[in-house]
């Protein structure tokens, strides 16, 4: 076998090994971050789509404010979370939630000038 059919072979086994890994990974469930992982990292997370589990702490006019702890001093890194079902959610209520993490367009009362927008119903969490 001539080396440009060699170099030819070795790349379509290659690309053919990595259809597999490329499916499971669309297939695996999103990684689930804790709320503080996300907001002490803002920057890192800055309009991509996450997945957090975790608090309501506290209730507002049209958002919740989302934390790892049931209970506890509000803080700015607590995260203001808006969309659909937040009116739905109980205060101490443990919650996985999706959405887009964006800066502004809120003026959350902790301060936090990034927020949650549910891009999915919140899900009740196992305790």
């Amino acid at each position: 076998m001539n080396r440009p059919a060699r170099l030819a072979l070795i790349l379509c086994l290659l690309a053919a090994s990595a259809i597999p890994n490329a499916m499971q990974a669309a297939a695996s469930p999103p990684v689930v971050h804790k709320v503080g992982a996300v907001t002490w990292n803002a920057r890192k997370y800055a309009s991509q789509q996450v997945t957090v589990r975790g608090y309501v702490l506290a209730i507002d006019a049209g958002y919740v404010l989302f934390s790892d702890e049931p209970t506890g001093a509000i803080s700015a890194h607590d995260l203001p979370v808006t969309g659909p079902g937040v009116d739905q959610m109980a205060l101490k209520g443990k919650y996985t939630l999706q959405g887009r993490f964006v800066a502004g367009g809120l003026s959350a009362s902790n301060g936090n000038p990034y927020h949650l927008e549910l891009t999915a119903p919140p899900q009740p969490a196992a305790p």
